[in-house]
């Protein structure tokens, strides 16, 4: 049986702090509307930010530092929201490019040098429906429905990662930016145990579990990677940014999956996993 309920959010901060856990933090993605050659306009994109157990606690603590470097620089109460990074947005507008560039280059680092794992999952109305088609759906998994392809991407995405940890025989607490369900809310699918700890998936805003930023950042730079890559000419400014981020590709462990061709990902569902 899957259910919801609350949790809060200060029992989650400390089980991280234990090192005995993976770290996995989901944050979602994409440009609804926005008329991209290539690129359906409904398309929704997952990220999961896969973090190992030896490093949730220093980054929990180091996130929080670097954010506090920003207020020194003028900036109140910031958070790592990507896209107002490179807008310039909000708070942002009060740094240069240099400075807004220099984040992204820490980020890319971090990514690289802990060597994280992400993964992604993304569906369109149309997609989805050829998957649904292909086999006999249950109704979802709590308030998650299968009928919609933004909850049907959020469904295989936590099944690719769910498989990814049961393989290596480890247990991690997952994290999802609050939107989908209100901050503080989770699912609990006993099914899921002890994959996933408690069988809970847990929303929570990014203010309160820092390391959902890493995820902002994952997320942002997946969706500029497709913007780019059907865009006519890319200026200087374009290419600087891919010079940054490019190191960060070996992270992303099944972007060349993105589309759905054919029947292979279903088979890879946790058995029961879907109620």
């Amino acid at each position: 049986m899957t259910n919801v309920r609350a949790k809060k959010n200060i029992n989650l901060a400390d089980e991280l702090r234990t090192g005995h856990y993976h770290g996995v933090f989901i944050d979602d993605t994409g440009s609804p509307g926005l008329s991209t050659p290539g690129l359906h306009r409904q398309r929704k994109t997952w990220i999961a930010v896969v973090v190992p157990p030896h490093l949730v606690a220093d980054l929990m603590d180091q996130l929080p530092d670097a954010l506090a470097l920003l207020s020194e620089l003028g900036l109140t109460d910031p958070e790592f929201h990507f896209a107002d990074i490179w807008a310039g947005k909000g708070e942002y507008k009060k740094l240069d490019l240099r400075q807004r560039l220099a984040i992204f280059r820490c980020m890319s680092e971090i990514f690289v040098t802990c060597q994280f794992k992400v993964f992604v999952q993304t569906f369109d109305p149309e997609n989805a429906a050829v998957v649904r088609g292909q086999a006999n759906w249950p109704e979802g998994l709590g308030p998650l429905k299968c009928s919609n392809h933004e909850d049907l991407a959020l469904i295989f995405l936590l099944s690719r990662v769910h498989a990814h940890l049961k393989e290596g025989n480890a247990t991690a607490c997952v994290i999802v930016d609050e939107g989908r369900l209100k901050s503080g809310s989770a699912i609990i699918a006993p099914q899921l145990a002890p994959t996933f700890h408690a069988g809970g998936i847990l929303f929570a805003n990014s203010r309160l579990v820092r390391l959902i930023q890493l995820a902002d950042f994952a997320a942002y730079i997946l969706n500029r990677w497709q913007l780019l890559r059907v865009k006519d000419r890319l200026n200087e400014l374009d290419k600087t940014l891919l010079r940054i981020i490019s190191p960060t590709t070996e992270c992303f462990i099944n972007v060349s999956s993105l589309e759905i061709q054919n029947l292979a990902i279903i088979t890879s569902l946790p058995q029961g996993m879907i109620q």
